[in-house]
């Protein structure tokens, strides 16, 4: 296993991607009942198991022949790989593709002891069962034929890398802006609310200070409120407040809109294969955007 040049590393890397995007993919598609295209790449890839299994191999090089050492040193490498990549996609693109904070014994949801110890058992079947044969695959390559496929391959993963960087940054763009409309219509919605009490209330004022002695009959009361309430819904002011919020409506409903057409099929893949993915910051509109897509899919469905 010592003495690998560059590109069989790569060759590794990328066969571990593959074979991590059939573990994923199949485990999703079976919980979901549906088939997933699991992963944050668009192709059948997932790089955090290559980069997982290139860490578990260069840990346990040293002491491949003990098992034991294997699984917990594999265990470790993988995990420790797994938490910084999951808190570094978090602070840059706001979501967490992966969440484990409902599972036992997990820490900051980026990992969790039942992965922690998935990787190690991976780690033993990686070093004792699956490398063995992919190695004897890839070493069996000649030089020139290893070199190109690992410079072919490589530039197919690195432009569907940056098309899915870009469609992630998109996407928290998209959550920023929806995000900072939310709260722009929500401070609209407190104003016209506030507009509303303060109209009532200086109304019941007025109704208040026009009221018969005590002496008066409550029948006579009810009736004068009666007559009070009809005003009052009949007056020019309610009136505009109810034009001013039914614009507020029209225009919240565009912006939606807007926003629900900005969502493009690269992001709308992007949530789809990744349907545990949270977002601590952006957590309801994200639910927002994946509630828009269930409902179009259901629009679909009627259509069809």
């Amino acid at each position: 296993m010592d003495g690998y040049t560059i590109s069989q590393w790569v060759l590794f890397f990328l066969v571990y991607c593959f074979f991590g995007w059939c573990i994923e993919s199949t485990f999703v598609s079976c919980r979901t009942r549906k088939l997933v295209n699991r992963g944050f790449l668009n192709g059948p890839v997932i790089p955090i198991y290559g980069f997982g299994a290139i860490a578990i191999l260069f840990a346990t090089l040293p002491v491949r022949t003990h098992p034991v050492a294997v699984f917990f040193l594999g265990m470790i490498a993988a995990s420790v790989l797994e938490y910084f990549t999951g808190m570094a996609m978090e602070a840059i693109f706001k979501v967490r593709y992966w969440d484990y904070s409902d599972n036992f014994m997990n820490l900051n949801g980026h990992i969790c002891l039942f992965t922690s110890l998935c990787w190690g058992a991976l780690s033993v079947v990686l070093v004792e069962w699956i490398h063995r044969g992919v190695e004897r695959v890839i070493l069996g390559l000649p030089d020139s034929v290893s070199q190109l496929l690992s410079l072919i391959l490589s530039g197919i993963f690195l432009a569907d890398l940056a098309v899915s960087l870009k469609t992630a940054l998109d996407l928290r763009k998209l959550l920023e802006q929806l995000e900072a409309y939310s709260e722009k219509a929500k401070e609209e919605a407190r104003q016209l609310q506030e507009r509303m009490a303060e109209h009532m209330e200086q109304s019941r004022e007025r109704f208040l200070e026009k009221l018969p002695d005590g002496g008066e009959a409550l029948q006579k009361r009810i009736e004068s409120w009666e007559q009070a309430a009809e005003r009052w819904e009949q007056s020019e002011t309610v009136a505009k407040l109810r034009a001013d919020l039914a614009a507020w409506k029209a225009r919240r409903e565009q912006a939606r809109e807007g926003f629900r057409q900005r969502m493009t099929l690269d992001k709308r893949l992007l949530l789809r294969n990744n349907p545990t993915a949270r977002s601590k910051r952006y957590g309801e509109q994200l639910r927002f955007l994946r509630q828009r897509m269930y409902e179009e899919y259901l629009e679909r469905k009627k259509k069809n």
